[in-house]
């Protein structure tokens, strides 16, 4: 086993632990329930969770590939936080299984909120990212964002390069969990799609995301998640190591309240959203929240 420093700043990518409020007033504000927007507002946040979980695997299995699972490249001023240990350490014998191990809590503060981790994410990598056909399998062991417990089975496959020579991968989520106390709680399965634009400078590159979602609210209903315009992920121009949704609109249906549609047009380092219901539109932006049910 090899054990590997990191520094935590460099794997905060995606928007997470979204939480929403107002951007300017609207005449039509009143129209949306308190329990929409609520609801609404569970969705975004469980997704910037399974986003960042996904990113954060990303960013290690990138760098990790990289050096031939044996040295870490990353260079940063703060202070190292979480660990990660690899069984294998080299570029040839596979599967190999890689645990981040982020303690009793990992914080970084970012827009002036505390975003804190603790917990392991293991990932069993079968091969070398860039064959056809590599899958990484990435569970969670007693892993919290914020006192909000994830729990799921999040395996992304290569799906090779369509015919624009873009790489495409596919993600399945099983299991999913998010655990706000011991009272509330919400469910996920999801299946994903993922198409990866590159351009000459990395940091220009364009993720186009499709798919749909399922499972049970913290109300005990039903609900679905359609990507009905695909969403397009860019780098932000303040940090070039995250990515915002910049476009693209998702549909939630629930059994009990209906169909809401959330739309993306989110710009800079900020993701604003338009959340609407029977023709009423909120105007919202996402802000960093510290955790919990918002």
């Amino acid at each position: 086993m090899k054990s590997i420093s990191h520094f935590v700043f460099a794997v905060f990518s995606t928007a997470v632990l979204l939480f929403i409020t107002p951007s300017c007033s609207n005449e039509n504000e009143e129209s949306i329930s308190a329990k929409d927007l609520s609801l609404a507002q569970d969705e975004a946040f469980a997704d910037a969770l399974f986003e960042e979980v996904d990113n954060m695997v990303s960013d290690e299995l990138i760098a990790l590939d990289a050096n031939g699972y044996a040295a870490d490249s990353k260079k940063s001023l703060t202070n190292v936080c979480y660990t990660v240990t690899v069984d294998h350490p080299d570029s040839l014998v596979f599967p190999k299984v890689i645990t981040l191990d982020y303690g009793d809590g990992c914080s970084l503060v970012f827009n002036k909120d505390t975003i804190v981790r603790r917990g392991q994410i293991v990932i069993t990598v079968s091969g070398r990212w860039f064959v056809n056909g590599s899958t990484h399998t990435v569970s969670l062991n007693n892993f919290y964002i914020n006192d909000v417990k994830i729990e799921g089975t999040r395996t992304r496959t290569n799906l090779g390069y369509n015919d624009q020579r873009h790489l495409r991968y596919g993600i399945e989520l099983t299991g999913g969990k998010i655990i706000f106390n011991d009272t509330l709680m919400m469910t996920r399965e999801a299946s994903h799609v993922r198409e990866i634009i590159n351009h000459f400078n990395t940091q220009n590159d364009t993720i186009i995301v499709t798919g749909s979602a399922e499972g049970i609210n913290v109300l005990g209903q039903s609900y679905s998640r359609e990507i009905i315009e695909p969403l397009v992920m860019v780098h932000c121009a303040l940090y070039k190591w995250r990515w915002i949704i910049a476009d693209g609109k998702v549909e939630l249906s629930n059994s009990g309240t209906g169909t809401t549609t959330i739309d993306y047009n989110g710009s800079g380092c900020d993701g604003e959203v338009i959340i609407s219901k029977d023709g009423k539109k909120h105007d919202y932006r996402f802000k960093y929240n510290k955790g919990g049910k918002g």
